[in-house]
């Protein structure tokens, strides 16, 4: 059974200062590398030995403003519309000591970056952290990590959103070792705990907006079910909603369509709902526009994310503001259907491009990452125009948000340059069942076929779910 809502009574934040409004344009996150590969470059240097920890977490830190500033000058200029996604090399691991199920010690305002690498299990090797529950683990928040990063960008005049790996999803990727007497799952209430402190002491600092990522709700995973898993959510999500002294909670379901966990999340306290409402999305579940706006209340900030961070290709505006209209929100934000972190590489068919090979990936994910922002803002303001402005005129008489986008915004696939433009079912695109590759047929075009190949990362989260539901 899906657990009532909190109480209207609850309030956000016990001292004073007025709450933010959730930003009309963001992203979910947005690649951490660098345009040149810089944290590819300084972490291959740090691991043998030729950077200090010191020198690579100032690298790290201009690395990070840097990208702030370059966000607000493509148009994410709105408070709390940036993510601190960034992460040295994992997000479940950042996660994972933020809320004490890997036990640290904390030390001055961030992690050690020795004690990090070590605890990655994998100094030097590209393999994701897998966190491991056990009988002696007790949660406990140590915060800290985001904290500098929320100082960090306000030293430089940038407000900022933490972001966390959401308690459902980090449970559902934890290990339990080997005599462990409890399941993941039955931990749920300690865990939840953790993340009440840490978004407590968040707001504490003067935060208003924390990110919640849970693409588990969205995916098939094998040891728990759907049900499981909705269930586990509308717990976690009551309790985290119902603190005294808390942020305002932003939780994401990406890489898909919600099922149990829609009404779980929309009738559990939480603030903003971000979903996927890309064009896979919608193609795979075609009434998910319709339950979204019948289950998700009023009192829910929706955040569609319907510009696909999973492609190359340039968004059908038009269309995807036909979807915003659909959707018959005044409280309604554009976003990303997922992260920016993983920006799929064109190459060409015969190419051979490694997985660890990403210095000639990094300009070209770059690239497209600009597009997707420059696509998000576009398209916010085209919704904010034809609701405003226009309620009431049909699509085509609100204008092309297509042409807000700069004209200068290409996807370069190959080598070669593509410019923005609608692509339509007619161009004959279809993607491939694999969740790692995806082909691009555009029959009767000029252009050759071309292939996308997802690099993995440590830092994405969604790869190391089982079985991904809409790919």
């Amino acid at each position: 059974m899906v657990s009532p809502p909190p109480s209207p009574t609850r309030t956000r934040r016990q001292y004073g200062g007025m709450l933010s409004t959730f930003p009309t344009a963001t992203i979910t996150g947005y690649t951490h590398l660098g345009p040149n590969c810089e944290q590819t470059k300084a972490l291959k240097d740090y691991w043998a030995g030729r950077l200090d920890a010191e020198a690579f977490s100032q690298s790290m830190h201009s690395l990070r403003l840097n990208t702030y500033s370059h966000l607000r000058v493509l148009g994410l200029d709105e408070d709390y519309s940036i993510p601190a996604s960034y992460t040295h090399y994992d997000h479940v691991l950042d996660t994972a000591l933020s809320v004490g199920l890997v036990a640290s010690e904390p030390t001055g305002t961030d992690f050690d970056v020795d004690e990090y690498f070590a605890a990655a299990r994998g100094m030097g090797q590209q393999v994701p952290f897998a966190p491991e529950l056990e009988d002696s683990t007790r949660f406990r928040a140590r915060p800290q990590h985001l904290l500098s990063l929320v100082a960090e960008a306000k030293a430089a005049g940038h407000t900022i959103r933490p972001v966390l790996i959401g308690p459902v999803t980090l449970l559902a990727l934890a290990q339990t070792s080997p005599g462990t007497g409890t399941s993941a799952f039955e931990r749920l209430d300690e865990l939840t705990t953790a993340y009440v402190d840490v978004i407590s002491i968040l707001a504490a600092a003067g935060v208003d907006w924390v990110q919640l990522d849970e693409p588990a709700l969205t995916t098939d995973v094998d040891e728990h079910s759907d049900t499981e898993l909705a269930e586990a959510a509308s717990r976690a999500y009551a309790t985290l909603s119902r603190a005294n002294t808390r942020p305002q909670i932003f939780v994401t379901a990406p890489h898909g369509s919600l099922r149990g966990g829609l009404p779980a999340l929309a009738h559990s306290g939480i603030d903003a709902l971000g979903v996927d409402v890309s064009a896979a999305t919608r193609a795979i579940d075609p009434d998910y526009i319709v339950r979204i706006a019948a289950e998700t209340p009023a009192s829910v900030h929706l955040v569609a994310g319907v510009i696909d961070a999973r492609s190359v290709l340039a968004d059908d505006l038009p269309t995807s503001l036909s979807v915003l209209q659909c959707l018959g929100r005044e409280s309604l934000s554009v976003s990303t259907s997922t992260s920016l972190l993983l920006i799929p590489q064109p190459v060409s068919p015969d190419a051979d491009l490694p997985a660890a090979d990403s210095a000639r990936a990094c300009p070209a994910e770059e690239d497209v990452a600009e597009a997707k922002v420059a696509e998000v803002k576009a398209l916010a303001k085209a919704h904010a125009s034809s609701r405003v402005s226009r309620p009431h005129r049909p699509l085509r008489e609100t204008g092309d948000p297509q042409q807000l986008v700069a004209s200068h915004t290409v996807f370069r696939l190959g080598g070669q340059t593509m410019p923005v433009r609608l692509h339509k079912s007619s161009d004959g695109i279809s993607v491939g069942s694999s969740q790692d590759l995806a082909l691009i047929d555009r029959r009767g075009d000029a252009v050759a076929e071309e292939a996308f190949v997802l690099r993995q990362h440590g830092g994405d989260v969604s790869t190391r779910l089982s079985r991904r539901r809409n790919l």
